[in-house]
């Protein structure tokens, strides 16, 4: 039984029918949950996805084409785009990534037919014989189209490295003038959309340290200025993302966070809403596989995936220097495990990896803290949504499946528009193997919000040997009725694959209520989800 199965299935268990069948035992953690109803509200954006032109994602992980024999809208596959609405998706990134920078909007409009084919990024790195010319079959409108059906946002990514101010300012006006104002609108209403699409995210390049143009810090901050100042000025406001650090570098990369801001003092009054960051739990360089590891490899990816944190403190710390009425939020528009290359569904398929149960476990802890530190974050995008790196989904030709951490995004919708409830968890560490010895980590992490009387708290056991039973307790009110979800499988590899959907899923988990407390049994290697209601 799946979670909606489940969840549909059963109401909320009455407190005494539930303590009836589970007595009270000791518990190996306590948890401490304060409701607090001015609590930083976790933004839905927090959950959001990035889809780029490489390997798989769009062609055909998105986009099959509307004469597929897969089941499609208007081209896209549709247990995409219901897959995304069930997990309630924000928005999606577009166009990159990498390919971005090389990308100019006017390839994407327009007839099909009549759409040039040109040079993308990535075709460099396809295997011999196999090619990536991009097709722009799946362009703007295509895009918005997506966006529409999953009603989701639309974050769209400028060319700073081989485009100019005019390319940028075009497409916003495109995206944004009303009908009947500037020619661009009325070429918009000539390709199949009269009304403007309402395009609010705005990132300013990607990754101008490296694919992105190679700039140093002050020499983005120059052509950022360039790209901003004669920003079109239609409805709605422009939240604008200015291209921040490589957060996994070994130096956190602080050096350009700094250098930035500081490049961007001295008079100049150009307008930042948002700084990317980029954070991934980077095993590239590793002998660490995606699909077959020891226990020291489960808990190293886990405990790197954590250090997130650090990343987040460290960069608002230097942020708040420059910025202290903190209107400027960070943007973790890039996060996710990054294996070796080896493992990939198809050749072509670039970057894709089987992801397992470990990394459904590294999605749910980067997740809570995210949501703990929702004050700081106005956005997130999972690196990608389907075929690459940390995917919620798998897809070629008619298989599809959903992986791992697909179930971790549905399992923490109802955070979203929630605020947050401070937690405190007393546990014991755990010392663990790790491929440089040993280690010791949190023996449970995890985040709690609320919403109206619904109390939702996530909790991460990564223990690859220990159940552990929590008692969840409010510092005022009382717990009334409750239920719960868990994710958890007995092998520490285990996966979803294109011929095997079906192994790692959600089931029910009993939870025990009195008063003002709550107490569950967490499995170990388990991802669990309450949803408590409070008085």
């Amino acid at each position: 039984m799946n979670r909606r199965d489940f969840l549909g299935a059963s109401a909320f268990a009455s407190a005494s029918f539930i303590a009836g069948l589970h007595p009270s035992v000791s518990a190996d953690a306590e948890i401490t949950i304060t409701i607090q109803p001015d609590g930083h509200e976790i933004s839905p954006h927090i959950y959001g996805q990035f889809i780029e032109h490489l390997g798989g994602v769009i062609y055909d992980g998105i986009w099959v084409g509307a004469d597929s024999k897969i089941v499609n809208i208007g081209g896209i596959r549709k247990q995409f785009v219901d897959d995304m609405k069930r997990i309630g998706v924000p928005n999606y990134r577009w166009p990159g990534g990498c390919f971005a920078d090389g990308y100019h909007w006017r390839d994407g409009i327009g007839a099909p037919a009549k759409r040039p084919r040109t040079y993308d990024y990535w075709q460099a790195t396809m295997p011999k014989g196999f090619d990536a010319t991009e097709t722009n079959q799946f362009g703007l409108h295509e895009f918005m189209q997506l966006c529409q059906l999953c009603e989701a946002e639309p974050y769209l990514a400028a060319n700073m490295a081989s485009g100019s101010p005019r390319e940028f300012h075009d497409w916003v006006s495109y995206c944004n003038a009303p009908a009947g104002t500037v020619l661009l609108a009325e070429e918009r209403a000539a390709n199949g959309d009269r009304d403007p699409f309402g395009v609010r995210w705005w990132g300013v390049g990607n990754e101008s340290w490296g694919c992105g143009g190679d700039m140093t810090p002050q020499e983005y901050a120059t052509l950022y200025r360039r790209f901003v100042t004669q920003f079109p000025a239609y409805a709605p406001k422009p939240f604008l993302v200015a291209v921040g650090p490589r957060g996994h570098s070994k130096d956190l990369d602080l050096g350009w966070t700094n250098g930035f801001f500081e490049a961007m003092q001295g008079g100049h009054r150009s307008v930042i809403d948002g700084l990317s960051m980029h954070y991934y739990t980077d095993f590239r360089n590793s002998p660490e596989r995606v699909g077959s590891f020891d226990a020291g490899g489960w808990y190293d990816v886990i405990r790197e995936g954590a250090r997130v944190e650090t990343v987040i403190e460290q960069h608002w710390a230097a942020m708040g220097k420059f910025d202290p009425n903190r209107h400027i939020k960070l943007v973790v528009d890039e996060w996710g495990v990054w294996y070796r290359p080896g493992e990939e569904l198809s050749p072509h398929y670039l970057l894709s990896q089987p992801l397992t149960l470990r990394d459904a476990l590294h999605t749910a802890v980067t997740l809570d803290v995210f949501n703990r530190h929702a004050d700081k974050i106005a956005m997130a995008n999972v690196a990608q949504t389907i075929n690459c790196i940390h995917s919620l989904m798998l897809a070629e030709g008619d298989r599809y499946a959903r992986t791992p951490v697909y179930y971790v995004f549905e399992m923490y919708r109802n955070h979203m528009r929630s605020r947050v409830a401070p937690m405190t968890i007393r546990c014991d560490e755990l010392k663990v193997p790790s491929r440089s010895g040993s280690a010791t980590m949190p023996g449970l992490s995890g985040s709690a919000s609320t919403k109206d009387n619904g109390l939702n708290v996530t909790i991460t056991n990564p223990s690859l040997d220990s159940s552990i039973v929590a008692h969840l307790r409010l510092t005022s009110g009382n717990i009334t009725e409750g239920r719960g979800t868990v994710l958890t499988h007995s092998e520490m590899t285990a996966h979803n694959s294109l011929d095997s959907p079906n192994e790692v899923r959600l089931a029910p988990v009993a939870v025990t209520v009195r008063g003002n407390q709550a107490e569950i049994s967490i499995p170990q290697r388990a991802v669990v989800s309450l949803e408590l209601k409070i008085s």
